[in-house]
């Protein structure tokens, strides 16, 4: 039986791609050479939209923003970079990229869509899939790469984590959603912390 988040299978609804928002494009334009910055805000925004949360970006005329973009600006507005130092003090958000740093996300999630999250340093199998069984996204991030992915539920028939991954391009058949990761593969492959969503919109 798979337990998870509550939209952890609607693609429509809680699947977002890192490579088409408009810093990305950017970045590409400029012909930087790791120019896919923006995994952290988007799968975290996975992890939001499966919940059910509210992550619609509204502008007074007919443009709608993507909300991973606007996550993005809010780990670079300066106007954050204080709270950034109080939760962590060996960052200097002036120069890192805080959309690297797991801890600054709760604040970020909690601050731009309401949503509830909180940074965990434990990532035994068990211990997530716990999570997931109450119907919680979770963060990961892998090794190799180094890139954050959205774990959206659990299935305890074949004891594997489903997951969303923002990089389709990373994969033969170009389909990040509802991804499939086994026991050994989380243990060998992921790094001991998670960023645990809980709550929801609906």
């Amino acid at each position: 039986m798979i337990k998870g988040a509550k939209f952890w299978n609607d693609r429509q609804r809680a699947y977002y791609s890192q490579s088409n928002n408009p810093l990305e494009q950017i970045l590409r334009k400029l012909d930087i050479k790791d120019w896919l910055e923006s995994c952290a805000p988007t799968y975290m925004l996975n992890c939001i939209a499966a919940l059910g949360y509210d992550i619609e970006i509204k502008c007074p005329g007919v443009y709608r923003p993507q909300p991973e973009e606007v996550l993005m600006g809010f780990f670079h507005d300066s106007r954050n970079y204080q709270r950034f130092r109080e939760i962590r003090h060996d960052i200097n958000p002036n120069t890192f990229m805080g959309n690297r740093v797991p801890q600054f996300h709760p604040f970020a999630a909690a601050q731009v869509f309401k949503a509830n999250a909180r940074y965990v340093e434990n990532h035994e199998f068990e211990f997530v899939c716990g999570y997931f069984e109450s119907g919680h996204s979770i963060g990961f991030l892998l090794k190799q790469p180094s890139h954050y992915i959205a774990g959206v539920a659990y299935d305890d028939d074949t004891d594997e984590i489903i997951y969303n991954d923002s990089r389709p391009e990373r994969f033969p058949d170009g389909n990040g959603f509802n991804r499939r990761m086994s026991r050994n593969e989380f243990r060998i492959n992921v790094e001991p912390f998670v960023i645990i969503y809980t709550g929801g919109g609906l």
